[in-house]
Parts: structure tokens; sequence; C-alpha cells
């Protein structure tokens, strides 16, 4: 009897102190490496150019931090991007620009880690550091007119490949991503300075002057680390840090 009395107040201690955690948290390294590409409507519809998102031209690597409640949270990351686009002639044409951009991101993420697997949207604040632009006839030049604060939307999903007990974990997943920001920060946008194909002169069009907006899609890998939970021990008590 007393034995089982014992396990009785154990098992409504465990209870007790589940039910009174307030958030967990966890730190994570993440690297993503996928394609990347700059979105023009009018360079999309011109039949001279060939327009597609490359697999393997972007490249990024930071950290995240986690504040977590349930199976809910919000993941703030940190990351090093290097994007870059090439643009094909056709019909004759010569080689289109070459783009490449280089930016710390920012990204604040809900995300919902369930049964081994994990759900992701959020926007994303990118800092533009450099562009460059190499034209048809290899000459290199910096793109200086530029937004320098990007605007995306993000999308993201994956899996649990390594460890299920919070302290440890690895996971694979795909990132989408989309810029709501013209990357053009001129004045007077027709002026032509614009980053795309379609404002060097080369191409013909009618659909005028359309916004470019940086996109990405890829693979994404993270290392995720428990670091503790805030919570209440007993009932009654006052709200305590418990590290892992």
């Amino acid at each position: 009897m007393r034995n089982f009395l014992i396990l009785c107040f154990l098992t409504i201690s465990t209870l007790s102190y589940s039910q009174k955690e307030i958030a967990w948290f966890d730190a994570g390294l993440k690297v993503m490496y996928g394609g990347s590409n700059v979105i023009n409507m009018a360079a999309i519809d011109d039949p001279n150019l060939n327009y597609e998102l490359a697999f393997g031209n972007a490249i990024s690597f930071g950290g995240k931090i986690g504040i977590n409640r349930g199976y809910n949270g919000l993941a703030i990351e940190l990351m090093y991007a290097k994007n870059g686009t090439t643009y094909e002639g056709l019909n004759g044409y010569p080689e289109a620009p070459e783009i490449k951009w280089n930016s710390m991101d920012l990204y604040f993420l809900f995300r919902n880690a369930k049964n081994l697997g994990f759900f992701e949207i959020g926007p994303k604040v990118g800092f533009l550091r450099s562009v460059e632009r190499t034209g048809a006839d290899g000459q290199l030049a910096d793109f200086t007119e530029f937004n320098n604060r990007q605007i995306s939307g993000v999308l993201g999903f994956g899996v649990n490949v390594l460890g299920t007990d919070g302290s440890f974990s690895g996971q694979i997943g795909l990132r989408f991503e989309y810029g709501f920001t013209d990357i053009n920060g001129q004045d007077d946008p027709t002026a032509g300075n614009e980053p795309y194909p379609y404002a060097t002169g080369i191409y013909a069009g009618d659909k005028g002057y359309q916004k470019s907006a940086p996109v990405f899609a890829g693979l994404v890998f993270e290392l995720n680390f428990g670091i503790g939970s805030y919570g209440i021990a007993q009932c009654g008590a006052r709200a305590k840090f418990f590290s892992l």
C-alpha cells in the first residue's frame, strides 16, 4: 500500500510539472542550399530569354533561437546568404546578365513541430550588402541603386532525422521564399538601371516596367539543441528556469 501511494504521488507530481511548464527554448545551426532568381514578369514573358530557377546558385548559413510552448513556437533566425542567377539569351541573342547578391537575413517564423515533422511560415527581412551584375559583354559592374531592405514571405516544412527527446535533434526540409520588395531602388525605375535583362535594351516586350522580386527555393538542414524550459515546478511556487 505504501509503495502504491508513493507511486501515485510521483505520477501526480510529474503531471503537475508538465502542466505548469510555461515555455521551452532551443538553439540551432542551419544551412540552406538551393536555387535563387530575380522574378520579373516582363522577363518571364520574353520569348528571347531563358528564365529558369537554377539549383545550386544559393547558399545560406547561420543560427536560430526558438521560443516554444507545446508544439508551437517562434523561431528567430539570422542567416548570411549568397545568391545568384544567370539568364540565357535565345534565338540568336547574346548571353544575358549574371546577377549576384549577398545579404544578412532575419527571419521571424511561426513553427509547429509535431509527429517528427515541422511546418513554418512567416516574414523575412533581408538586408542586402552588395549586388553585382555581369553584362552580356562580360563586364562586371556594381549595382548600387538597390533597395537594401527586402521583405519576403517564407514557407517551409520538413522531418526529423535525428533525436526525439528534445535535447538534440536534426532536421531536413524544404523552404520557399518570395520577395515583396522591388530590388530596384531608383527613384525613376524606368531609367535603365534595373537588374534584369529586359532593361538592357537587348530584349523587347510590351509589359513596360515590372518590379524585380528575389526568390529562393531549396533544402534546409538544421541541428537543434535544447536549452531548457521556464515553468513552475510545484503548485504555488515561483516560475523558474530549468536547464536540460
